[in-house]
């Protein structure tokens, strides 16, 4: 049987133009793993368009290559370009204004459980703690152009999903990867201090909000907070300013399961929740359309908040007791 490696490093070898998404609401393996690839894909002379629905938020701005990152064009790319979709495991969060261009990715690069391989190339890694590391072991056996930038894109993508190597999937073998990546000349001293030690007092002020919203119930067991357009209007924020937020209230040693309920439109709820092992979130997130990670999922809902609150509740209780 051919390797994926081969089979998608093949591809890349064999055409010259692409366009390289990530999800919506992108975070650092989103970001990370799209401009590694979109540098790697430049270094080999191809015609690279780095994509993202939400553009490049601030917060992401120090990657190398981030000023070369588009908001997705409303017009089609042409229909000889390539398109590469990463870290995302249903196709509907590439955005809408993809979707507008009526086009199916010709290669689907995940390590999301829940990825049912919408791509006519799958690579889809389950075991692995992020997109990065998949993209690592791409680059490395397809033999692929490698030098400090890319490393520095996978190393902020590998550290911000693995919650600075601390989450379970975390491995010896995503250890040896960062050592790889350090080696090259991603420095893990400045990118820890780009991604974790320079927030705005925007982001202070939220966090604040946040924290003055928390609830816990069942003991301390379940732990959860509400953030909506007036939070963010009062602290000057925006919903890209949430990532990270939710690890603060998990930080509580009793809280098996912490999530954040999010209302910044008339249509959606978003509900981001984290387990610290006991529950498998993805479970409870799929009840309602969601996925993610064990550890790790998120909701996308029309579902009254007062009602998708209480349904998310219920099921986190059951997931505890059994």
């Amino acid at each position: 049987m051919t390797s994926p490696f081969k089979t998608i490093g093949d591809f890349l070898r064999q055409h010259d133009k692409f366009a390289v998404f990530a999800h919506i609401r992108p975070d650092g393996d989103a970001y990370g793993s799209t401009l590694a690839l979109t540098l790697c894909l430049r270094a080999m002379g191809k015609d690279v368009l780095a994509c993202n629905a939400d553009g490049m938020i601030e917060r992401y701005r120090f990657l190398p290559g981030a000023d070369t990152l588009v908001a997705t064009p409303v017009e089609a790319v042409e229909a000889d370009r390539k398109i590469i979709a990463l870290d995302t495991a249903d196709q509907i969060r590439l955005g809408k204004v993809f979707h507008g261009w009526k086009r199916t990715p010709d290669v689907n690069i995940d390590h999301h459980i829940s990825n049912a391989g919408y791509a006519p190339l799958n690579c889809i890694i389950p075991d692995v703690p992020a997109t990065a590391e998949v993209l690592y072991e791409l680059i490395r056996a397809e033999n692929l152009p490698f030098n400090a930038d890319i490393a520095s894109n996978l190393f902020v993508g590998l550290s911000t999903d693995t919650g600075s190597f601390r989450h379970r999937q975390t491995t010896a073998r995503s250890f040896e990867i960062a050592a790889d990546l350090v080696r090259a000349g991603a420095d893990p001293t400045d990118l820890a201090q780009q991604c974790y030690s320079s927030f705005t007092l925007g982001r202070l002020l939220l966090l604040r909000e946040a924290l003055n919203d928390t609830q816990f119930l069942d003991d301390g067991k379940i732990s959860y907070f509400h953030l909506n357009n007036d939070v963010y209007t009062r602290t000057g924020t925006s919903s890209e300013d949430t990532e990270g937020l939710i690890e603060s209230i998990q930080m509580v040693k009793t809280v098996e399961v912490a999530f954040m309920m999010e209302k910044t439109d008339e249509e959606f709820t978003r509900v981001s929740l984290r387990s610290r092992g006991k529950v498998d979130v993805q479970q409870i997130a799929s009840h309602y359309g969601g996925g993610g990670h064990r550890l790790a999922a998120g909701i996308r809902s029309k579902l009254p908040l007062a009602e998708l609150e209480a349904g998310v509740i219920a099921d986190i209780r059951k997931a505890l007791a059994a």
